[in-house]
C-alpha cells in the first residue's frame, strides 16, 4: 500500500503544472491553463505490472495553481513540480512536500495532456526520466493514464 501511493502521489504531481511540449502539432501542445481541477485514475503500470482498477478508484488528484494534492482512503500527499518545456515530451521534476513519510522524495518524468486524458510516466526515488511514455517489466518505471472528472 505504501508503494502504491507513492505512486499515485508522483503522478498525481505530474499533472498540475505542464505547459507547451513544442511543435510537434496541434493536437500534441501541452495546455498548462487546462490542468487545475479533479483528475482520477483510469491505469496504471509499474514496472510491467498492471495495477488493478480497485486500487486507483479509491484516489483522486486535485490540481491548483500551485500544486496537487492526491488523496486516497489511506494518505494524502502533497507535491510541487518543475517543468522543462524545452523537452518533448515536456519534462517534469516532483517533490513530495507532504505526505505520512515525510517530505523530500523525488522523481523524474515526462507528462503528457490530450483532451481530458493526462498521462505521466516517471522513475521514483530520483532515476534518470523515461525516453517515452512505457513501463515495461525491468524499467522499474511506474506509468499512469488520469482523466478528468465531470
Amino acid at each position: 500500500m505504501k508503494l502504491f501511493c507513492w505512486l499515485g502521489t508522483f503522478l498525481a504531481l505530474a499533472v498540475l503544472y505542464p505547459a507547451q511540449a513544442g511543435d510537434k502539432g496541434k493536437g500534441d501542445a501541452f495546455d498548462a491553463a487546462k490542468l487545475p481541477g479533479t483528475w482520477k485514475f483510469v491505469s496504471g503500470v509499474k514496472n510491467g505490472a498492471k495495477l488493478g482498477e480497485e486500487q486507483l478508484k479509491t484516489q483522486t488528484v486535485t490540481i491548483t495553481k500551485d500544486k496537487f494534492t492526491l488523496k486516497s482512503p489511506d494518505a494524502t500527499f502533497v507535491m510541487k513540480f518543475e517543468l522543462d518545456t524545452k523537452k518533448s515530451p515536456v519534462g517534469i521534476k516532483l517533490e513530495i512536500t507532504e505526505s505520512p513519510f515525510g517530505p523530500g522524495a523525488k522523481a523524474a518524468g515526462i507528462i503528457e495532456l490530450k483532451g481530458d486524458d493526462l498521462r505521466i510516466c516517471y522513475a521514483p526515488l530520483e532515476g534518470d526520466a523515461p525516453k517515452t511514455f512505457e513501463a515495461k517489466e525491468g524499467s522499474k518505471l511506474h506509468l499512469f493514464t488520469l482523466r478528468r472528472t465531470k
